[in-house]
This record gives C-alpha cells, structure tokens and sequence, in this order.
C-alpha cells in the first residue's frame, strides 16, 4: 500500500497543495503548466514550449558494439598437429552491408584471407572456411567459453 507523500491539514485550500505537487518542478512560462523533462529538452506537454536554456545531459552508452570496437582477436591453434600449436592467427569482426563477417588474417603467410565454400564433407557446427591467395586453408570454429579457434 502506497503511503501518502506528506500529510495534509483539514484546513488546506487547493492552491496550497498544487503548491506542494509543484515544488522543486519548472512551470511553462505560456501556459503555467509543468514542464516535463523529455528525452531531449524539458518540454511542456500542453502546448509544446521548449525550454532551451537547460543543459543536455550526457547519456552514457552501453558500451561499443563489437563491429564497432576495431578490435582484432589473436586466436589459436585447436586441431591435431603439433607443428601448429603455438601458430596464432589475427581475426576482425567487419562489416559488410548488412552482414556481420570475420576478416582474417593467414598465420602462414599473413596475408587477407576470403571466405569460402565448404566441402561437402563433414563440417563442424558453424565452421567457416577461408583461404589466402597463395592457397592456405583456415576454418574458424567454435571453442570453449563463446571464442574461436582456427584449424
């Protein structure tokens, strides 16, 4: 149950409790209404006067999204020789028109690589393959903990 804000007097008249509603509010210098603050300016909802004198305050952002953040990932090695354990290769998150796709980098010879078809052979879930200019093969596939990992 919600209790009452301040308690009233019997012998309150109706201009001394709109008093009480308005203090510490702006009033429209039009119409004497209250101005609310909108999302933009302190606005006055009857008849539209906006008030421009008061500072904007700064919205923060929820933080940058990833297409956005430039970041590039070194991702590892996850597959079954040696020789490429401590190989680590250079992946970004890029956009192109309304896609979402990665920009890889070769670890052998670390030039761009471009995404390619699959084989029709077995592939893991959400394997994406890509290869570089002077043939390399690179699939990027799911690790542990949301990351990804090359083989």
């Amino acid at each position: 149950m919600q209790q009452p804000a301040e308690t009233l007097k019997n012998n309150t008249n109706l201009s001394e409790v709109k008093s009480l509603g308005n203090q510490g509010k702006l009033q429209c210098p039009k119409c004497s209404s209250t101005i609310v603050k909108t999302y933009y300016e302190p606005q006055c909802l009857q008849c539209g006067y906006v008030d421009y004198s008061s500072e904007l305050e700064k919205i923060e952002s929820p933080g940058s999204t990833v297409v956005g953040s430039a970041t590039r990932y070194m991702v590892r090695y996850k597959g079954h020789s040696e020789n490429f354990k401590e190989k680590l290769t250079h992946v970004k998150v890029i956009r192109i028109k309304n896609r979402i796709v990665f920009d890889v980098n070769c670890p052998f010879c670390d030039s761009s690589m471009e995404q390619t078809s699959l084989s029709g052979k077995r592939k893991d879930l959400r394997e994406e393959r890509f290869k570089c200019g002077q043939g390399h093969r690179v699939s990027l596939v799911p690790a542990k903990k949301n990351g990804i990992a090359w083989r």
